[in-house]
């Protein structure tokens, strides 16, 4: 009688090789363009028409500037040409909430580039952005072939998959790197170069960094909950550089507005009418935004119930309200909650500490699978 097969069988195989192949000093780089390889194969199978589509389109952009309605790079380089000049967009539209996101305009006016320039730049801040993702997310698994788990399913979701495919010009991958070398490096003065960049990248940053903030609180909240009182001595000056630089953002955007004239183009008609859509798609647009990840947001939450860690709870669950709640305000919602990206290393951080290794391979290994079998939607 032959054995039972287990479904982990192919994957005790998949790893028997990955381990060799990972055994180099280059393995970050390898475990990089391995993930990209398989996520980016899927994409194409189950998006080829929209890629197709788009990328076409997009060379068309490189072509004739301009010349793609739903394109924004031109947009972009015109307003880092005279980016305090107001102009008359649409209220309501992505290029009337463009007046204060600056970082990238003035970049590109920087270093003179064209469509196709800020394009490559685009792809190169998302090779950069996933160098540091890896960085983290091995730091806290210290394992290669869950991180290559971690990271393969991250590149099957717009958060991680972006900066290549998001071909219209939103430029996501500017704020998202941006964070991510805010969340790795804790020296005060880069915390304020890069919370500043990814401020005037985009106001979702600014909402999406308080998981930042609680990553430098964790000791003060750590020690108030074992001790019972709270020390303000042990506020680290990370945070204090944070709150400061989100309160520098809205005193010079307020400063903007009144010496400029600049606003940004709000419909509140239609405001009303994106939270209705919302709310009656909630299950299909949450969903959607974060695919397969889902299930580390479920596993996480509920360990936390089970051990009862109620202020971590409130505290990242806050976190991840506020990120839901955006996500529910504005029509791109997958765009939106893939700001929240920093959670995943909160709920990697408690599901390691909190579950045996063999449940947390399996959990990386399904919400891989999910993610690469639903095709990506955005914005």
């Amino acid at each position: 009688m032959e054995p039972l097969q287990s479904l982990a069988t192919p994957f005790n195989e998949l790893e028997s090789k990955l381990k060799p192949f990972f055994d180099n000093k280059f393995w970050k780089v390898r475990l990089l363009f391995l993930a990209l390889a398989i996520s980016v194969t899927t994409l194409l199978a189950f998006n080829f028409i929209l890629v197709d589509k788009g990328l076409r389109n997009l060379y068309q952009e490189m072509r004739h500037p301009g010349s793609i309605g739903g394109f924004f790079w031109d947009d972009i380089i015109k307003q880092g040409a005279d980016p305090l000049t107001p102009q008359d967009y649409e209220p309501g539209s992505h290029e009337a909430n463009q007046t204060f996101r600056i970082t990238i305009p003035l970049i590109a006016r920087v270093l003179h580039l064209n469509v196709a320039g800020l394009y490559v730049l685009h792809v190169l801040m998302g090779l950069l952005f996933l160098w540091f993702v890896i960085e983290v997310v091995y730091g806290i698994l210290k394992d290669k072939i869950l991180t290559f788990y971690f990271i393969t399913g991250f590149t099957a979701i717009y958060a991680g998959a972006n900066f290549y495919i998001n071909f219209l010009g939103h430029c996501d991958i500017f704020p998202f790197c941006f964070m991510i070398l805010m969340w790795y490096y804790r020296n005060p003065l880069l915390i304020l170069l890069f919370s500043q960049l990814a401020f005037w990248c985009d106001e979702r940053a600014i909402i999406n960094s308080t998981y930042i903030g609680l990553l430098y609180l964790m000791p003060l909240v750590q020690n108030w909950i074992k001790q019972g009182n709270l020390n303000l001595k042990l506020i680290p000056l990370s945070a204090i550089v944070l709150v400061i630089s989100a309160g520098l953002y809205i005193v010079i955007r307020s400063w903007l507005a009144s010496s400029y004239g600049l606003k940004v183009g709000h419909d509140n008609d239609l405001s009303r009418k994106t939270i209705t859509w919302s709310l009656s798609i909630i299950g299909d647009k949450f969903t959607r935004g974060l695919e397969g990840f889902w299930l580390l947001i479920f596993a996480g939450i509920t360990v936390l119930v089970l051990r009862r860690d109620w202020w971590m709870l409130v505290l990242l669950g806050g976190c991840m309200l506020a990120t839901g709640a955006i996500a529910i305000m504005v029509a791109d919602g997958t765009r939106s909650l893939s700001f929240g990206f920093c959670m995943f290393f909160f709920l990697l951080m408690i599901l390691k500490e909190h579950i045996a290794q063999k449940e947390l391979r399996y959990l990386l290994i399904v919400s891989t699978l999910l993610s690469l079998m639903l095709p990506m939607s955005f914005p």
